[in-house]
């Protein structure tokens, strides 16, 4: 009785201060981000960022735990398979809309094994080219780019990196050769050393090497200028208006987690995006736009409409 007493006086506490909901959601004592990356990528750092926020919100423990491989596939998989309690939370990027188009044979279904729970922020995506390159606009590169063969880095064929390359190449219509690396860091580093030409990627990954010269920014993927580089020019000032790709990160469940739970959880998660410390390293990150569940199951309506024809027809595929 004295337990009991305690915990109900202790969850009133929280309830007064605004970090802890109603009732335990889940049930269990520990929450688990699911990061279908290797640690210390992007989404790796934006879970860390979210966890003690969602944590605080929740009234539970929430651990991160990363499961990288076969471009976010295998984490996804693992994630879709966990118990529907609401205990298991995938935190993803587009990626997951892009294997659909890209790989024939997932082993998971994503529309139908996972249930978009929240959108954390969409990060603008952006074409650099290496300095020596010698080109200094979006219309420079595609004149090069018509009379020599250039090359792009990725992450590997499917990945956001690659598609925003070739969705510059087939807009342009030049031909550019793929370059594939295990990860981001490697290709920036070839590129600031002059083995490729240029690569997509998000803007707070380009920021600090375009700031100090390294590299140099073209175009930014979307309508509005970065607040990050705010001398960049958009997709429409540079010519080329179909140039539109930026790259959400949101969290999932797996499928038949009981409604009530899973609007406990988008409910927290919007709560910790506006904590001030968790509001102001995603400001910092480049995030914007976060969503709730609708508008995060419409926006992944219209990304997958979008994206698989777009995929299939490139023929870019992972097998």
């Amino acid at each position: 009785m004295f337990i009991q007493t305690r915990r109900r006086l202790a969850c009133a506490v929280l309830v007064a201060a605004g970090c802890c909901v109603a009732a335990p959601v889940p049930a269990t004592e520990v929450v688990k981000i699911v990061v279908p990356f290797a640690p210390g990528g992007p989404a790796d750092q934006i879970a860390r960022i979210v966890a003690p926020g969602l944590s605080q919100a929740l009234g539970k423990s929430v651990i991160v735990e990363n499961r990288g491989g076969a471009g976010g596939t295998v984490g996804a998989a693992y994630a879709s398979k966990a118990p529907a309690d609401g205990a298991t939370l995938l935190l993803t990027t587009s990626s997951l809309v892009m294997s659909a188009g890209t790989t024939p044979r997932l082993p998971y279904d994503p529309r139908k094994d996972l249930e978009p729970v929240y959108l954390l922020g969409e990060v603008q995506t952006m074409l650099a080219v290496r300095p020596g390159l010698g080109v200094d606009t979006l219309k420079a590169l595609t004149a090069k780019a018509a009379r020599t063969k250039l090359n792009y880095g990725s992450t590997g064929v499917g990945s956001t990196m690659q598609i925003g390359a070739e969705l510059y190449a087939r807009a342009a219509k030049v031909p550019l050769v793929h370059i594939p690396y295990r990860g981001a860091a490697p290709a920036l580093v070839d590129l600031m050393a002059g083995t490729i030409d240029l690569v997509n990627a998000d803007v707070p990954v380009l920021k600090p090497y375009i700031q100090d010269g390294r590299l140099k920014g073209l175009v930014i993927f979307d309508t509005r200028r970065s607040p990050l580089l705010p001398d960049i020019p958009t997709a429409q000032e540079a010519g080329m208006p179909q140039l539109l790709m930026t790259n959400w990160y949101g969290v999932f469940v797996p499928a038949g987690v009981p409604a009530k739970t899973k609007q406990a959880l988008a409910d927290a998660l919007a709560r910790t995006v506006k904590q001030p410390a968790v509001a102001a390293k995603l400001a910092d990150a480049g995030f914007s736009n976060p969503q709730d569940t609708a508008a995060f199951q419409k926006r992944l309506d219209a990304d997958f409409a979008r994206w698989v024809p777009w995929l299939k027809q490139a023929g870019i595929r992972t097998e």
